[in-house]
């Protein structure tokens, strides 16, 4: 069983920090005599040596830890996304502590509150909401602060998000005059990202003299696989057959919504078009034309990681919005 520095001091009956000058190779620029020295080395051969991180926390006042607030994992996006940063956090020293809040205010005051009991060194948060990004327990609190995905407009803090605007229009542009009818099914239309997204195919498709129609822009509830199922549910009843174009908010909800099309049709009809912000590598399995807006997750996090190193470092001239250029993809 390795032992501490205290526990190995104790066992050679010397002081702590002849055992830290040792450990660090310090022992002749201090004088420690070879037979202390080998006395000491015997014992972390032995045993070896573990850091009491309470302690070195305490005397440091940091932890090497951060903490990660996202809404769900289930949501590829998300999942990618905290993968990475775990990734990049990890080679910068730190252990990310990853918690979800089901895009629910309250579930996300509680972990944000919990994580900071925990003294983490900083946060990266995907806000629920205005009131969420201006919270007291954040906007007052002394620790860094790196929002991620959502820009409410209501925090001095950095921001790293994706060209949500950029990525529609390239989605609109593409899907302009490959199909007649498009249905964009909407999920969390509160959302900075998801407005953003409604505008960028509307400029997209105007841009080619292509107005998306009102009752063709379909609104349900959250970004869940269930709504998606409803809201193709409604488009199908309503046509009384499948459309000829979709485009979907973000992978769940096209989840649901092929999920619909598959148990009432028996398949996804081919030749339907598909519209889809996120990006997974099994919508090339399909059979139709899809054209998806790809985040640049490796980007987004490196980033993220870089503005937190200089948050912490308490570096002035902070870049306070990052924003980042989605890539589109089309699968013929």
């Amino acid at each position: 069983m390795t032992k501490t520095v205290h526990e190995i001091a104790k066992m050679a009956g010397v002081s702590e920090t002849s055992v830290r000058f040792v450990i660090n190779g310090q022992h002749k620029k201090y004088r420690i005599s070879e037979k202390t020295r080998l006395k000491i080395q015997n014992i972390i051969d032995e045993y070896g040596y573990t850091i009491n991180q309470t302690a070195r926390s305490l005397k440091l006042q940091k932890t090497q830890t951060l903490g990660l607030v996202v809404p769900r994992l289930t949501n590829p996006f998300f999942s990618s996304f905290a993968e990475k940063l775990e990734h990049d956090c990890r080679k910068a020293g730190y252990q990310l502590i990853i918690a979800c809040s089901d895009d629910d205010e309250t579930i996300e005051a509680e972990v944000v509150s919990n994580l900071l009991s925990r003294n983490v060194d900083g946060l990266f948060i995907t806000a629920a909401s205005p009131e969420r990004q201006r919270a007291p327990e954040i906007s007052k609190n002394k620790k860094p602060v790196v929002f991620f995905d959502r820009d409410f407009g209501e925090t001095s803090s950095p921001i790293v998000s994706t060209d949500n605007k950029a990525g529609g229009r390239a989605i609109g542009d593409n899907l302009a005059g490959v199909s007649s009818e498009l249905f964009f099914l909407i999920a969390d239309i509160h959302l900075p990202t998801v407005r953003d997204r409604l505008q960028g195919i509307k400029d997209g498709l105007h841009k080619k003299g292509i107005q998306l129609d009102d009752q063709h822009i379909i609104i349900q509830g959250k970004s869940e696989r269930s709504n998606g199922y409803a809201m193709m549910e409604k488009v199908c009843n309503a046509l009384d057959r499948s459309p000829k174009g979709i485009v979907s908010i973000s992978l769940p909800v096209l989840e649901g919504a092929m999920g619909f099309l598959r148990k009432h049709f028996g398949k996804i009809p081919t030749d339907m078009v598909i519209g889809s912000f996120d990006d997974h590598s099994m919508l090339e399995f399909c059979q139709n034309r899809v054209v998806s807006m790809k985040q640049d997750v490796t980007m987004l996090s490196k980033t993220s990681i870089e503005l937190m190193k200089q948050l912490i470092a308490k570096e002035k001239n902070v870049q306070k919005s990052n924003v980042i250029q989605p890539e589109i993809s089309v699968r013929l």
